[in-house]
């Protein structure tokens, strides 16, 4: 037989677009799933590589004769030659006056933010200032095409391009590929017209990805999460108190692929060698803080959570970032993991105080369980992008933020109205996916997949909970079937078929009969939900490989066959 050709929905991540994830079968589109998330995300992208959005606030970035451009003391003449060979770039001539040139009107900000460009002189030896109203940079021009960029925190309004304002002269330059970006450093460039364009993950698009090295893509379904650290990889930030250390800011390429990886570097003190962030609220919830890390001298770091008040260690956990090992641990849990070019993403969970400030700190040793000692003046380690979630017992995908909290909206993925292709009196179920979180405690009560009438009284579900996946059927008020599997383990891969029909039903997981049973009455459904419960609540965090529905109730082999 054709697993393909019999089954009736057939969802395999690979098509979408802004706010669909498209199913292969059927084709007509009644099938697609309806997608949402209202805030923009990260995820790994097919090159193995973090991807979060990106946005050039500029507008008109490649049209300096819109208005949205003006002059100070100058003349502009567009329609010259970029440095891609197009026609987008202007010539400007300005007088000897202070602020001569052209500049955009921009929003103040606290955070940090890039100016990037293209430049070139005349005749060379131009020196134009850039950047905003109150933190320029200086550029010596030659007569070739040169990208300049320059970061500064607290941007004030207005993005400049300038004549040199110490001794302004009359001269003559040409601008090109204008973008400016949150961050400390100037990534790809993106063209804008009317408004701001941002790329990546942005709100409402789903998020295929490509973690641990996979060839072909998941749809990766995550619940509400923030990032309460202000400053996720600006760790120069005054926000992040340096012990016994210093931070260098882009000194390698992060797990992001561009170079914005910071070094932290013990000094020759003795002591602690150690960056924390204060952060005050009431919390008394668990937390998980995670952080990119890569040997720079050290192979030895550690995470640890501390009452600010009272000093007491909440968790401390020490990782070996060279072997990719977790060594001594007194946190409630805590996880290694590998990524491309020597990166690990550790973490660890604790419960922070209820009314006090705590400290979320990262941390050198000098071997497992040794954080005080003297330090050499030069070994450290690379640092990119920490995070610190309430309410959490295990990471997320990265929030990238840059000077306040950030807060990622869940990923709901549904489809309702096709009792056509639920198989009613009989049918089959089978789901492919990463269980990203095992359900830990009885707290924790999270639902992966459910197929219902859209109520919680005639419902098929898989249920994470208590370090089991519960797989139950539910017509009105009884719950004929219900049957756990303890296997299942983070980033465990679970290939789950349910055949059910009426007193005749049969579950296999990862090629093993898990459950029978001979007395289930099956309800009528007409909606499909991945990673929540019938009414949106209780999210699960999975990565969805396949989800596949049949109309008619495959053979215990065929079962096998599929799973195994």
């Amino acid at each position: 037989m054709s697993y393909f050709d019999d089954a009736s929905l057939v969802m395999i991540p690979s098509g979408y677009k802004d706010q669909k994830v498209y199913s292969v079968k059927p084709i007509d589109g009644s099938g697609d799933l309806t997608f949402s998330r209202a805030s923009n995300a990260s995820r790994i992208n097919s090159s193995g590589l973090v991807e979060k959005v990106r946005t050039n606030l500029i507008t008109y970035s490649e049209d300096f004769g819109n208005a949205a451009w003006p002059i100070n003391n100058s003349t502009k003449t567009t329609s010259q030659s970029d440095p891609d060979g197009g026609t987008t770039a202007v010539k400007i001539v300005s007088t000897a006056v202070v602020n001569s040139g052209i500049y955009q009107t921009k929003t103040a900000s606290s955070t940090t933010r890039t100016a990037s460009l293209w430049m070139k002189g005349e005749v060379g030896g131009e020196v134009v200032e850039y950047g905003d109203a109150t933190n320029r940079a200086t550029a010596t021009l030659t007569t070739s095409w040169v990208r300049y960029s320059f970061a500064a925190t607290d941007a004030s309004a207005f993005f400049v391009i300038y004549n040199q304002t110490s001794s302004p002269v009359v001269q003559t330059w040409y601008v090109a590929f204008a973008q400016y970006e949150d961050g400390d450093i100037a990534t790809d460039y993106i063209a804008t017209t009317s408004s701001a364009v941002s790329v990546g993950p942005v709100s409402g698009l789903p998020r295929l990805d490509y973690s641990g090295g996979d060839t072909c893509p998941s749809l990766l379904l995550e619940p509400q999460r923030t990032n309460v650290l202000p400053q996720s990889n600006y760790f120069a930030a005054a926000d992040w108190i340096k012990i016994n250390g210093s931070i260098a800011t882009n000194q390698a390429t992060s797990p992001e692929g561009i170079g914005n990886a910071s070094t932290f570097t013990e000094d020759t003190s003795s002591g602690f060698h150690v960056m924390y962030d204060n952060i005050v609220a009431a919390f008394s919830t668990a937390h998980t803080l995670s952080a990119f890390v890569k040997p720079n001298g050290r192979n030895i770091m550690y995470l640890r959570m501390e009452n600010a008040s009272t000093g007491s260690g909440l968790g401390i956990t020490y990782f070996n970032i060279s072997t990719g090992q977790i060594l001594t641990d007194s946190s409630t849990s805590s996880s290694i993991e590998a990524y491309a070019n020597g990166w690990y993403r550790v973490s660890i969970t604790a419960t922070t105080p209820a009314a006090n400030s705590t400290l979320f700190a990262i941390g050198l040793a000098d071997a497992d369980n040794s954080r005080s000692y003297t330090g050499d003046g030069t070994s450290g380690i690379y640092l990119y992008g920490a995070q610190a979630e309430p309410s959490a017992t295990y990471p997320t995908s990265l929030i990238p933020t840059n000077g306040t909290s950030v807060t990622r909206v869940g990923d709901i993925a549904l489809k309702t109205s096709i009792s056509s292709l639920i198989g009613q009196t009989e049918g089959t179920l089978f789901f492919d996916w990463i269980m990203n979180h095992e359900s830990p405690n009885s707290s924790e009560d999270l639902y992966t997949l459910t197929m219902s009438d859209g109520t919680g009284n005639k419902i098929i579900g898989i249920n994470n909970y208590n370090q089991t996946l519960a797989v139950f059927i539910k017509d009105t008020t009884t719950q004929f079937f219900d049957n756990s599997y303890t296997s299942g383990t983070d980033g465990a891969r679970i290939k789950l078929a349910l055949a059910y029909a009426n007193n005749d039903v049969a579950l296999y997981i990862n090629g093993t009969q898990i459950a029978t049973d001979s007395s289930a009455t099956i309800p009528t459904l007409s909606q499909v939900r991945l990673n929540t419960f019938w009414n949106g609540n209780l999210p699960d965090s999975t990565s969805v490989n396949q989800l596949l529905l049949f109309k008619t109730r495959l053979t215990n082999a065929d079962l096998a066959t599929l799973t195994a």
